[in-house]
């Protein structure tokens, strides 16, 4: 096992390097968790936003019970009817939503043309469309019982329409595992685990074939005693037992670091979350391979290992999430691998159930991750075969052990 001590030497002398890396991602990784924390309740809470009301129109009834209404349902932010103010809650998003009452409102509710109310919201925001929805049921049912009253009563109509909207269902919420959902935090791990995954597979890989790949070195072995087949067998064996612990440490690191939200995860999740990485593992060790084939010093190699890792992972949604790319973005994104371990580990994050329907999709990413791993080690066989016959396959090459 000659060959496969020379590759755990070639391993240990850049330790350092590795491990800074390592270090480098595990510190990435805790601050993206920090900046995606999230807690989960298990009690129902209906959101309440924040909002204003500037009632340029008089104080009735009518307006009070509105308040009282609105007051149940959000969190009330005094404003003073001042367009710099206003502009500064908006800027600030101080409020989500802002109603602004005009003068001769509530006399013109009989009329065929009433005056319309004002509203200023955050654009595409959910809190500022309730709290919208809320005003014009409210204004909706008193309009109504004016035009329908000859003589209306508005306390009565006021009471009535507040009793009215105050009625409500009970919310059940059910939950259809029977652990807690995944972690922000070790999902978020995982989530970028891709770019260190490739960059430490592709500086170790390369580094075991550069070792190898001296004219002088190469000539020799082939001249040896010790048969291709086996010399490639311990090297394949030192890149993979490599790989592996490397797996390991950093599925260990993402343990330790979340176990206290990881034990209460269903053990299937996470197990679906650890088989999604090291599906990555192969992938990642394929692409390895075929970039040794191309890489001659040590200058090209980190070159290799950082375009690779940072363009197939700022692509594929590492860094960025697929839900905020835009099309002709995921276009491209679908072509990368790296796209369907995040696609995969979106799925899994989401599960309700472990049946057949539920788990098809993880299954589909999972698939397609290992098609891609056996797409790049066709590739490689048939670039070595090309590589390996020509005379450039013995031309300079720079390495930093000798044999």
């Amino acid at each position: 096992m000659r060959v496969f001590k020379v590759c755990l030497l070639v391993i240990r002398r850049r330790m350092v390097m590795f491990a800074t890396y390592f270090i480098i991602f595990i510190g990435v990784s805790i601050m993206l968790s920090q900046f995606s924390r999230q807690s989960y309740n298990s009690v129902f809470e209906e959101s309440r936003p924040a909002f204003t009301v500037i009632n340029r129109d008089k104080e009735t009834i009518y307006t009070e019970k509105m308040m009282d209404f609105l007051k149940e349902h959000g969190t009330y932010v005094p404003l003073e009817d001042d367009m710099e103010a206003i502009q500064d809650a908006r800027f600030n998003e101080a409020v989500s939503y802002i109603l602004i009452i005009p003068e001769g409102f509530q006399d013109a509710l009989k009329d065929q043309k009433p005056v319309k109310l004002l509203e200023n919201m955050i654009q595409d925001s959910a809190s500022g469309y309730q709290m919208s929805s809320y005003v014009n049921q409210y204004w909706g049912y008193i309009q109504t019982r004016e035009k329908i009253e000859e003589n209306p009563d508005r306390e009565k109509i006021a009471d009535e329409v507040s009793e009215l909207l105050n009625r409500s269902v009970s919310v059940e919420k059910r939950q259809y595992l029977k652990t807690q959902p995944v972690s922000e935090g070790f999902k978020a791990q995982y989530q970028v685990a891709p770019y260190i995954i490739l960059v430490i597979c592709v500086l170790c890989i390369t580094s075991i074939f550069l070792s190898f790949q001296r004219p002088d070195i190469r000539m020799r072995n082939l001249c040896g005693p010790l048969k291709p087949f086996t010399r490639l067998w311990q090297m394949g064996l030192g890149c993979s037992c490599v790989g592996i612990v490397f797996w390991i440490i950093l599925t260990a690191a993402g343990l330790f670091l979340y176990y206290d939200s990881v034990k209460d995860m269903d053990i299937r999740i996470t197990g679906l979350i650890l088989l999604n990485s090291f599906i990555m593992l192969l992938l990642a060790m394929a692409v390895s391979v075929l970039a040794s084939l191309f890489v001659r010093d040590t200058n090209m190699q980190n070159a290799a290992a950082n375009i690779l890792a940072l363009g197939l992972s700022f692509l594929g949604g590492a860094f960025v999430p697929i839900s905020i790319m835009g099309d002709s973005v995921l276009k491209v994104a679908r072509c990368l691998p790296v796209y369907w371990y995040e696609e995969c580990l979106d799925e899994i994050s989401g599960l309700t159930g472990f049946g057949m329907e539920n788990l098809l999709p993880v299954w589909k990413c999972m698939g397609i991750l290992l098609g891609f791993t056996i797409a790049v080690l066709c590739v490689t066989l048939a670039v070595n075969k090309q590589k390996s016959g020509g005379e450039e396959s013995f031309g300079t090459t720079k390495t930093e052990i000798g044999m």
